[in-house]
């Protein structure tokens, strides 16, 4: 509930920054803050109508706990839409092709602006393979998953829709497509502030494929 602590534990063998989401049963509203143990206020994250609170916990020790406190906002702090179809935070940029099918088609490691997205290459990218009934030799089931040849891959066409997004705790891109008729899916990527990691979720929608390999 709001005004209520939150205890952070850290299980690892080491020091940790990282994204905390604490899941409530009562909506919060119409906004939240989140104060640490020195009562210095946190950028904050609103989401799923208020029963989701997110901010980043920073620097809690191997093994250690740190305290927050939950309390009533003013205001909602969620995702606003921006314009472009790309993002960045202090360690990577990225951006997509919405031509194919919203692949990754740059990925910037900034500390050494080194590209990691070979040169004609894209990255996220769906393949959906077709697979043999049975194994074509020793006739068994299709578990061995084996891919009869041809294969069609989310870069062939146009995303259905690319839209990004910014929020207190970083940027993050929204990317819907498919592959021919035979599947539909979300691809949601997210660089969140002062954390080195590109974080990706893909999300099958639709997929009538069941004589066929998802890679």
């Amino acid at each position: 509930a709001v005004d209520a602590a939150v205890v952070v534990w850290n299980p690892l063998a080491h020091g940790r920054t990282d994204i905390v989401t604490v899941r409530l049963e009562s909506p919060v509203g119409p906004g939240a803050r989140v104060v640490d143990a020195d009562g210095v206020e946190l950028p904050v994250l609103l989401e799923d109508d208020g029963h989701s609170v997110s901010w980043r916990a920073d620097g809690v020790g191997s093994v250690g706990w740190r305290s927050y406190r939950l309390r009533p906002g003013r205001k909602a702090a969620g995702w606003q839409a921006i314009d472009g179809v790309g993002i960045a935070n202090e360690h990577h940029r990225l951006r997509v092709d919405p031509s194919r099918g919203g692949a990754v088609e740059s990925l910037v490691d900034l500390h050494g602006d080194r590209e990691l997205i070979a040169t004609g290459r894209v990255g996220n990218e769906l393949a959906v393979y077709d697979e043999y009934p049975a194994h074509p030799q020793a006739g068994e089931g299709p578990w061995h998953l084996l891919p009869s040849g041809p294969v069609r891959c989310s870069s062939a066409a146009a995303a259905d829709s690319v839209q990004a997004y910014r929020c207190a705790l970083g940027e993050r891109l929204v990317v819907r497509g498919h592959i021919d008729d035979t599947l539909r899916y979300t691809q949601v990527l997210t660089l969140w502030h002062g954390i080195e990691r590109v974080e990706c979720r893909t999300t099958i929608d639709e997929f009538t494929g069941a004589d066929r390999l998802l890679r």
